[in-house]
């Protein structure tokens, strides 16, 4: 309750994790503070006492209200349900196990570094440090700080697994005041206060969570009762059998769904159905953790929505997002096949601010892992075709390799290898269109940027706004027993975001999954790559080196990099284009444009005719590789 944050989202994968073996240790400054901490609080005999605990109260955030009840177990099993607004999530930890409800209900076994991150929160909520031998830990002094609240001593305290957090003790009470925890790039800290005596031992009642640059996502907790029961039943600890998710539902054959997709701006779109309306177009994105509508759209279908949050984007936390529940989405072809999932809790966004522009035409919003974790996904990029299965029938008939894979969250990971020396996990993002976008810390960690030839700054947008990253040509990515050869690589410089992730090498997108077709299995963590007619195929990037940007019926210069052939051409950021090769602009759609100048064979002379300060210009720019 003092120490792990209010985790409102989806997660990880069943997993049994070795703990790390490790000699506890503590500093004699340290167990000073301990010592006093313990008498503050009531004594040793009154801590023993505390082994089992249960506890009730009332939570609000995000602008909702709602109720959290947990149960503790020392040393390592915790529990909770948090009953927010529409949504209820579930937790479970027992030792070297983990799980968590997605806010649809579905569950989630944890892995990788969720796991981890749940076995040590356990940990220190079960208050491990205090024992004898620090729980098998490690605690030592940081230092003092001083602010409005007043001077604490800080001390570093690191599980046997899991991250290190920090816990800051009031030098007049002797009581811990709040904690510092990290969840990869963010800090999460938690303050408490209102200090009550339960059977004999001092416990906060209320606690405030903040995320430093996410005011939106602060969270309150008021304990509302506690006690230290004799014993806890294990199956509290452990998830029930069936999931409870949303039902799923098959247009014509059970079990199995295939329907055609379009690729355009490198993504791939689907056409759904939000509660029996005519269908819209949709982006299908694994890097999504729920399912997202467009604001604009939601209040065009009637939907009432709740709340507010930052949401984390590839560079940002400045996404805002509120919340809402749709009786239906149903993901439909126009054969009538398709696949469909009942009472979806969804995000809404302002997607088409950020998109639209970038892909020329609007995006009713997003399918996430809500829906997609629910089946096993193959993705044909060749065919153009994309198939659910269901999992408890699926058996792989394809001649791919099969993968292993964590989840981060809700996102696939897979190991790579980049120029045959720099390894590390990357997410599989079907919402990317990048060949590999690498992370800031892995970045700085291998010197990268100083590494490479030759760089050209680029950027980007997603739902959390825009970004600015370096792109290079690299000598190689690795795959499992697949390599591509001399890939263009973003090299990352943002120091916030989804990009900044230290947990992470990078986000794999589908420049590079356009080469395969792609088999997700997210029940058996495992992702088939199979290679493609486009497997071997030289990465580019845009040959003019300009990006247009369509508002309304307008198309506009968006960026011009420096050197390339747009801006040697004259080109500048601003303007109107009005025609491409004589044809009108509007005229085009993003594929179309794509195929004639960003993807255009080198040499190509292409002319494009703006307005520019009242006056008509016509520019005739030489495409060429940039990299």
């Amino acid at each position: 309750m003092k120490y792990s944050p209010l985790l409102l989202g989806a997660s990880v994968a069943l997993a049994f994790l070795s703990p790390v073996v490790a000699r506890a240790t503590i500093t004699p400054g340290a167990q000073a503070v301990i010592d006093r901490f313990v008498q503050a609080s009531g004594g040793r005999a009154a801590f023993e006492k505390t082994r089992f605990r249960h506890f009730t109260g009332s939570l609000s955030a995000y602008g909702l209200k709602g109720s959290i009840e947990g149960w503790r177990e020392a040393p390592g099993k915790q529990a909770n349900v948090v009953t927010l607004g529409p949504f209820t999530i579930r937790d479970w930890t027992s030792d070297k196990s983990a799980a968590r409800t997605d806010p649809n209900g579905k569950i989630v076994p944890l892995d990788g570094k969720d796991l981890e991150d749940a076995i040590g929160g356990a940990w220190f909520e079960n208050d491990c440090w205090l024992e004898p031998d620090q729980g098998g830990g490690t605690v030592t002094v940081a230092g003092e700080v001083t602010d409005s609240l007043g001077t604490f001593t800080v001390l570093d305290v690191q599980p046997p697994t899991g991250r290190k957090g920090q816990l800051e003790f009031d030098k007049k009470t002797g009581l811990i005041v709040r904690s510092i925890m990290k969840r990869d790039q963010v800090s999460i800290i938690a303050t408490n206060s209102d200090f009550r005596a339960v059977g004999g031992w001092m416990m906060p009642f209320k606690t405030v969570q903040e995320t430093p640059g996410m005011a939106a996502n602060t969270a309150t907790i008021q304990v509302d009762n506690v006690d230290f029961p004799a014993d806890i039943p294990d199956e509290r600890f452990a998830p029930p059998a069936a999931s409870g998710a949303s039902g799923v539902t098959w247009q014509k054959t059970r079990g199995t769904a295939r329907m055609p997709f379009q690729y355009i701006g490198k993504h791939v779109w689907l056409r759904a159905s939000i509660n029996g309306r005519p269908p819209a177009d949709f982006i299908f994105d694994t890097g999504a953790s729920v399912s997202v509508l467009d604001s604009t759209y939601a209040a065009g279908i009637g939907l009432t929505t709740a709340g507010s949050m930052q949401a984390m984007g590839g560079a940002s936390s400045q996404g805002r997002a509120s919340f809402a529940t749709v009786d239906s989405l149903r993901i439909v072809s126009s054969d009538g096949d398709g696949v469909g999932v009942r009472g979806l809790k969804v995000a809404v966004v302002n997607v088409n601010s950020v998109l639209a522009p970038f892909f020329w035409r609007d995006c009713a919003g997003i399918i996430g892992f809500d829906v997609i974790g629910q089946f096993v996904t193959r993705i044909d990029f060749d065919g153009r075709q994309l198939s659910f299965f269901d999992p408890k029938s699926f058996k792989y008939d394809g001649k791919g390799t099969a993968l292993p894979m964590t989840l981060a969250g809700t996102v696939p990971v897979v190991t790579v290898k980049v120029d045959g020396a720099y390894e590390g996990g990357a997410r599989l993002d079907v919402g990317s269109d990048a060949l590999i976008d690498l992370h800031t810390p892995f970045v700085k960690k291998n010197d990268l940027i100083a590494k490479a030839a030759k760089t050209i700054t680029t950027t980007n947008g997603g739902v959390g706004g825009l970004f600015q990253s370096k792109l290079a040509r690299m000598k190689s990515i690795e795959l499992g027993p697949y390599r591509i050869d001399k890939p263009l690589v973003g090299l990352s410089t943002t120091e916030s975001g989804a990009l900044a992730s230290e947990d992470y090498a990078g986000n794999i997108g589908n420049e590079l999954l356009e080469r395969f077709t792609v088999t997700l299995d997210y029940e058996r963590r495992q992702v088939w790559f199979e290679p493609g007619a486009h497997y071997a195929d030289p990465a580019s990037y845009s040959r003019l080196g300009a990006e247009l940007a369509r508002i309304g019926n307008e198309t506009r210069v968006a960026q011009v990099l420096p050197g390339s052939p747009a801006e040697q051409a004259g080109l500048k950021e601003g303007d109107l284009v009005t025609e491409i090769n004589g044809q009108p602009v509007a005229s085009l759609d993003r594929v179309q444009f794509d195929e004639k100048i960003p993807n255009g064979k080198p040499g190509t002379k292409v002319t494009l005719t703006v307005m520019r300060d009242g006056k008509s210009r016509k520019l005739t720019a030489k495409l060429r590789d940039l990299l």
